[in-house]
């Protein structure tokens, strides 16, 4: 009797040691934040090539560190520069967590040059 109170015990503290331990995959709930970077909007004249100055992206982890996640940026370029008209870049990311940032976009204005 005395061995099955001891092992009941144990279980119990393995039990409650497994619990504590357990990893919380969702304690990062912060959302990412892009920054973009240039003007907006961008005026660029027609025929010439358009270079987009980019954006950066930055995460807050679950333990608090900010780290850049600007290799994660999905970038959306649809310009143009052979039809005159409005544009837009749209810049996306997604930490580790798999929280999203709040999409950011750039107005391109292809415009017919002097």
């Amino acid at each position: 009797m005395k061995n099955v109170k001891y092992l009941l015990l144990t279980l119990m503290a393995v039990t409650l040691l497994i619990s504590a331990c357990k990893k919380d995959d969702n304690a990062d709930k912060a959302k990412p934040f892009i920054e973009v970077l240039g003007y907006d909007p961008v005026y660029t004249a027609l025929g010439l090539p358009y270079i987009d100055a980019g954006a950066l992206a930055w995460d807050v982890t679950a333990t608090g560190d900010t780290v850049d996640i600007t290799s994660r940026l999905v970038t959306q370029n649809n310009v143009d520069t052979q039809v005159a008209g409005t544009y837009e870049v749209t810049y996306n990311v997604t930490d580790e967590a798999g929280n999203a940032a709040d999409e950011r976009k750039r107005q391109v204005k292809v415009v017919i040059g002097k």
